[in-house]
């Protein structure tokens, strides 16, 4: 077990060193002062919000405090685009429920020791292994001294630590029996129950490996279109080694997943908006 640790950490942190040799990046000495309005840079063609970037420090633990508060608050300032973006993720999780029983008769039926290895294997990427990564980019990011990996670990953190608070007070609201006790996915108990059967609704793994994909894919993206399909690739497995596994209904993923990513992407644009207005200096320490 610990060689296969060791082997992980190596996987992850090969990715982090090759984004930590981008030279276009902006140098410590480079950013502005606490206080001080971005500007871009207009020779390297910087933009503002590409500038500021996160570090541990007191104003870091209270901008989850508040970006908890903005995440949760955004249903009541939602648009008409908005709202049909709920309803397509509502009416999916319905479709889904319709079919939760087929789908779990499907793996059941389609059970190896092949796929029963493979799927143990790719699983604790929705547990364990998803801070592991943050924590092995975010130490390659300050020993490389690469700002930007140092502050997307960061931003997954802070996106973690607020979508894990949000699907636990769902749990507890939302009772639904597992897969593995149950053939009926309309199985519910009463809110606060504390029978671990009624645990089901939403996906923790697929939530927390979704966060994790969608803040990589949401920093780096752009300057590198792979990251979105290896991050993304990564998360849509993990979802289908639960349901290989009988951990969950197909809706409980599709559910887990849709909050991950609802959760990472308001917190990245919040970010990027208070940058774009120049009042996010304020909370950065460089």
């Amino acid at each position: 077990m610990r060689t296969r640790y060791y082997l992980y950490c190596l996987l992850f942190m090969a990715p982090g060193w090759a984004l930590a040799q981008d030279s276009t990046r902006v140098s410590k000495d480079s950013l502005p002062a606490f206080g001080n309005t971005p500007k871009a840079d207009t020779v390297n063609n910087i933009s503002p919000d590409s500038v500021i970037r996160y570090r541990i420090n007191g104003t870091y633990l209270k901008s989850i405090v508040q970006d908890l508060g903005f995440t949760a608050s955004r249903p009541f300032h939602w648009q008409g685009r908005d709202f049909a973006k709920f309803g397509v993720v509502v009416g999916t999780a319905g479709l889904l429920m319709a079919g939760d029983y087929e789908v779990k008769q499907f793996f059941e039926r389609n059970h190896t020791k092949g796929l029963t290895e493979i799927t143990n294997q790719i699983e604790p990427f929705g547990n364990a292994y998803s801070p592991y990564l943050i924590g092995v980019l975010y130490v390659t990011g300050v020993v490389s001294k690469n700002r930007n990996l140092e502050h997307a670990s960061l931003m997954a953190a802070k996106s973690l630590l607020i979508s894990t608070a949000l699907y636990t007070t769902a749990k507890i609201f939302i009772r639904r029996q597992r897969p593995t006790t149950s053939d009926n996915p309309f199985s519910y108990s009463a809110p606060f129950n504390s029978d671990s059967r009624y645990t089901s609704f939403p996906s923790g793994h697929t939530l927390t490996v979704t966060t994790v994909a969608t803040a990589f894919a949401e920093i780096y993206g752009k300057d590198y279109p792979w990251v979105p399909w290896a991050a993304y690739g990564l998360a849509t497995l993990t979802g289908v080694t639960r349901l290989y596994q009988n951990r969950h209904w197909s809706s409980d993923i599709w559910i887990g997943a849709s909050l991950g990513w609802f959760v990472t992407r308001t917190v990245i644009r919040n970010q990027r908006r208070h940058s774009k207005k120049g009042t996010y200096s304020l909370q950065v320490v460089p």
